[in-house]
C-alpha cells in the first residue's frame, strides 16, 4: 500500500527542514560558552542570559535559512568576537577589583572593531545578496558584542553599538554608492 504523493512530498519537506535545524546545532552551541563568560565576568545574569537567547535565535535561524544570511552570521561571530572579549579582557586585567572607569571606552574601541570588520567583509559582497548578509552580520556582531560590553553596564553597549556605526559606516557607504566617501562630490 503506496502512500498518495502528497503525503510523501509533505514528509520529505519535513525532513529537509528537521536536518537544516540540526545543522544549525553545531554554530548554536557556540553561545552557551559566551553566555557563561558574560555571566562569570560582568554578573548581569539576565542581561547576559537574554543576549544569549536572542543571539542563539537568530544563530539557528540564519543557519536554517542558509544562504547569504548564514554567511552573515558566521562573518558577525566573527566581528562580535572583539567587541566579546576586549572589554572582558581589558577590564580583568585593567581593573580587577573595583569599577572600571576605562570599560565604556574600550567598549567603544570593541564596538570600532566589530563595525570595520562587518563593513569591510559586507564591502566585498557585490553579489547583490548583501542586504540580508549585512543585517544578520551587524544583529550577530552586536548580540556577541552585548555580551562583553554589560561590563560596562548601558553605557558599555550603547558605545559599542556607537564603534560599531562609526566603524562600518565608510565602508557601507562605500558599498551603496560604489565610490568611498572622499570621491564623491
Amino acid at each position: 500500500m503506496a502512500a498518495p504523493e502528497a503525503v510523501l512530498l509533505g514528509r520529505a519537506r519535513r525532513a529537509y527542514e528537521v536536518g537544516r535545524l540540526r545543522a544549525s546545532l553545531p554554530t548554536v552551541a557556540l553561545v552557551a560558552p559566551m553566555v557563561g563568560l558574560s555571566i562569570l565576568l560582568c554578573g548581569r545574569y539576565a542581561a547576559s542570559a537574554c543576549s544569549g537567547v536572542a543571539l542563539a535565535a537568530v544563530l539557528a535561524a540564519a543557519a536554517w535559512r542558509g544562504q547569504q544570511f548564514a554567511r552573515g552570521a558566521r562573518a558577525g561571530l566573527v566581528a562580535g568576537l572583539g567587541p566579546l572579549l576586549l572589554p572582558l579582557a581589558l577590564c580583568l586585567h585593567l581593573c580587577a577589583g573595583g569599577v572600571c572607569l576605562l570599560a565604556p571606552s574600550i567598549c567603544v574601541a570593541g564596538g570600532l572593531l566589530g563595525g570595520v570588520a562587518v563593513g569591510v567583509r559586507a564591502r566585498g559582497r557585490a553579489d547583490g545578496s548583501s542586504a540580508g548578509y549585512l543585517a544578520v552580520a551587524l544583529s550577530v556582531t552586536a548580540l556577541t558584542g552585548c555580551m562583553g560590553c554589560l561590563i560596562a553596564g548601558v553605557s558599555g553597549v550603547l558605545g559599542m553599538a556607537a564603534g560599531m556605526a562609526a566603524g562600518a559606516a565608510p565602508a557601507l557607504w562605500w558599498w551603496t554608492t560604489g565610490s568611498p566617501p572622499a570621491a564623491r562630490s
